[in-house]
């Protein structure tokens, strides 16, 4: 029997992708970034933060489930169990995201 231990990585992102589109997990737009090019982009790197580290392991909550605290709260709580590994920045950029896209209207 081979063994096939690309399959778990791939299972993984193909979750992450998949509860992706099931929850409200929006792109950031230029407007969500107040037109600058950098905090787009940052928020981006949020978006892909949340989908990949947080999606990889449990299903994806709507961004607008919770207000900027509660997303504060949730995510130190993830950090200080060891639940997820993410640097300084990795963190910051995580909850920009979270606390920035939690007010956008659904369309």
């Amino acid at each position: 029997m081979r063994r096939r231990s690309w399959m778990f990585p791939l299972a993984a992102a193909l979750a992450g992708l998949l509860s992706a589109c099931a929850a409200f997990v929006p792109d950031p737009d230029p407007s969500d970034a107040g037109g600058d090019e950098s905090a787009l982009a940052d928020l981006r790197a949020g978006r892909s933060i949340y989908v990949e580290k947080c999606g990889g392991c449990h299903r994806l909550y709507d961004v607008d489930s919770y207000g900027d605290d509660a997303w504060r709260g949730h995510v130190q709580d993830m950090v200080r169990e060891k639940l997820v590994k993410l640097t300084r920045l990795e963190h910051a950029t995580l909850l920009r995201y979270l606390t920035t896209l939690n007010s956008k209207p659904r369309p």
